[in-house]
């Protein structure tokens, strides 16, 4: 049978929605494919009504291979420029460890000048490094215990393979497991971290800071990205249509707009703000029900670390609302983990890498830490 990659266009409907009642709904249709192609297309920063590029294997009639990109803009540093992350590459069980993965993403990349990807297997960092995209590395992860306590008693952290916490710590934690004072012991653990974390921004007590289920307006966010992106080299946009386009819609479902906005103002002004991603209520299976809220989002002038700081402290306050565990902050740029740090993050093992292909000409940092990096992008946030 002949196996053909294209471009998906309005003709390939009823196959795409065959395709998607295998891998991802049993309600697709073509009218609702071809919906959904319009609404993408109305949405489109990079290309406006334009759907998004999607590459489509076939063998004959079949869909056997997929790939899609989500638009986006970075910004250099001096401009926006039109983007897009590579998202949503699937391939049919039965047709794995072969070639159609390939043919998928050489299909999608040939059509995108400039495309970036998140992403964590080492098969795909192989494939796309293959097809031209530059790994810049794994972005860092920091995880903020709040709960020390239950996170003592439930998880093994020999084999969750978390060499990044201080070797003090993991020590401990075994052996107040060992004695069953795991409870006990996180408690006062907790207790230590939380006075740090508050001793840092007792500068910060002039700001007015909260949560809201609404994102703020356009012209406060894109008042606050203007602000925030000229001490940036690097950064997927930020502005009032990039994040209320991402987090902004209400959705349907049980897991539907499970995001908080924290937003720290100075005077009229917004400082900051972020997104925090709830914990699923059943909590993570991987980690035994630790229920993890993830830092989906911040914005802020990286100059301004007391911005920064009640940022975190509104995010901190959020999580804990949301009956979480653990926050997690996957985050890259330089003047960030030092805040993290002083509000009791720890860095632990990093696998998510990020890719950059650009064939305009335009330079790029090839450094990690020059770019602002967040969890949230790329629907990265969707794994907790």
């Amino acid at each position: 049978m002949a196996i053909w990659a294209t471009l998906a266009t309005d003709e390939h409907a009823p196959a795409i929605a065959a395709f998607y009642r295998e891998v991802w709904s049993r309600e697709a249709t073509a009218q609702s494919v071809l919906a959904a192609r319009r609404e993408a297309a109305r949405h489109n920063v990079a290309a406006p009504g334009e759907a998004p590029p999607t590459a489509l294997v076939f063998e004959d009639r079949r869909i056997i291979g997929y790939c899609g990109s989500i638009p986006q803009r970075l910004w250099d540093g001096t401009a926006e420029r039109p983007a897009y992350w590579v998202k949503g590459l699937m391939v049919l069980p039965e047709y794995r460890n072969g070639p159609i993965g390939f043919l998928a993403v050489k299909e999608l990349a040939a059509k995108l000048p400039r495309s970036t990807i998140l992403t964590v297997t080492l098969a795909a960092r192989r494939l796309f490094s293959a097809l031209g995209y530059t790994d810049l590395g794994a972005v860092a992860n920091f995880v903020r215990p709040l709960r020390p306590g239950t996170l003592a008693r439930r998880l093994d952290f020999a084999q969750l393979g978390l060499g990044g916490l201080p070797r003090w710590l993991t020590a401990g934690v075994r052996i107040v497991q060992r004695a069953g004072l795991a409870t006990l012991a996180g408690a006062v653990a907790g207790v230590a971290l939380d006075i740090g974390a508050r001793a840092t921004r007792l500068a910060t007590g002039r700001f007015s800071a909260g949560s809201v289920t609404d994102a703020p307006s356009l012209a406060e966010l894109d008042d606050l990205w203007r602000r925030a992106r000229p001490r940036l080299a690097a950064s997927p946009v930020r502005d009032g249509i990039d994040l209320r386009g991402r987090f902004g819609q209400p959705g349907t479902g049980p897991e539907a707009n499970r995001h908080d906005f924290v937003t720290v103002s100075d005077g009229d002004r917004l400082a900051g703000m972020a997104v925090v991603r709830w914990p699923k209520a059943e909590g993570d299976p991987r980690l035994r029900g630790i229920r993890v809220a993830t830092l989906s989002d911040m914005v802020f002038p990286p100059e301004r670390a007391d911005f920064g700081l009640a940022v975190l402290g509104g995010v901190e306050h959020a999580a804990r609302a949301a009956a979480s565990d653990a926050i997690l902050c996957t985050t890259s740029h330089s003047a960030l983990a030092p805040l993290l740090r002083r509000q009791g993050y720890f860095r632990v093992p990093a696998n998510l890498h990020f890719f950059v292909r650009d064939t305009t000409g335009a330079r790029w940092p090839q450094d990690l830490a020059s770019w602002w990096l967040t969890r949230g992008d790329g629907g990265s946030d969707e794994v907790f």
